[in-house]
């Protein structure tokens, strides 16, 4: 038995319209009707995924969701939680006020998107993939009560221009330096527990079901794929993938059909 993680938009996505290659599709249905398991592994919320995924009749056996802060296993639900540790919503409440009326602010309850902050960012507003997702009104007290006290706040969102998402990052960093800030999207900051990852996703199924990592395989484009696919020697990215992904994949590849060939399964 086999076990792949893919992350979602841009690998399985590649558009990120929520359409899916027809020869990726069937790639996916023949790897799991050979007895194989199959994982999306996507910083969406299991909602989100769940409904694009049904959409494209993709069949799964587990979604690692909130960028690996929970693990979902089809037919029996969460099974794993990794919460932002209450002793640092302090600090991230300081952040965020500070941030609050420039920048389009929200936090995640385990699997629902709240907002806290909502000016206008044309790019952000203007754009049909993420003004979809991200917050829709200001939100101040009850997103301040909640992060100071809910303890399944899980990941903390910062949208931005493109242009200023490296320094954003890099101020996130500097400010909050006991939690792990990363670039999910070219618009996108999320702020999560340290440990948080795809990879540490992949790693609490193991823990779970006893696989080996030499039968693993991840494939993803993105920076918060890094970590996942550094974990595993059988590991793919896409050619249009973001600066600094290619040095942690084995492959790189147009589509993750392409898998089949390149590690010579017979899926037939």
């Amino acid at each position: 038995m086999k076990w792949w993680f893919s992350d979602y938009d841009g690998t399985i996505n590649l558009q990120h319209d929520d359409s899916i290659d027809p020869r990726d599709l069937d790639f996916i249905n023949r790897w799991i009707k050979n007895n194989n398991a199959f994982a999306i592994a996507t910083g969406r919320m299991v909602s989100e995924v769940q409904e694009v995924l049904a959409k494209n009749n993709v069949p799964y056996n587990y979604i690692i969701c909130n960028n690996g802060a929970m693990v979902y296993e089809k037919d029996k639900g969460v099974i794993v939680e990794t919460p932002i540790p209450l002793e640092y919503r302090k600090d991230i409440i300081e952040v965020l006020d500070k941030l609050r009326d420039k920048y389009i602010l929200g936090y995640c309850l385990l699997d629902q998107r709240k907002d806290y902050a909502k000016p206008y960012l044309e790019e952000i507003d203007s754009n049909p993939f993420l003004s979809k997702y991200a917050p829709k009104k200001n939100n101040y007290e009850i997103g301040k009560k909640d992060i100071l006290e809910n303890k399944d706040v899980n990941l903390i969102y910062v949208y931005v221009n493109k242009d200023e998402a490296i320094e954003m990052r890099t101020f996130l960093e500097k400010q909050l330096p006991f939690l792990k800030v990363v670039r999910t999207h070219i618009n996108v900051i999320e702020i999560m527990q340290k440990d948080v990852s795809k990879a540490h996703g992949i790693l609490e199924i193991q823990k779970l079901k006893g696989f080996k990592m030499e039968d693993v395989i991840t494939s993803g484009d993105g920076e918060n794929d890094i970590e996942m696919l550094a974990l595993t020697k059988n590991s793919f990215t896409m050619k249009h993938h973001q600066p600094g992904v290619r040095e942690h994949a084995e492959y790189e590849i147009n589509n993750v059909f392409e898998i089949e060939d390149i590690l010579n399964f017979d899926l037939t």
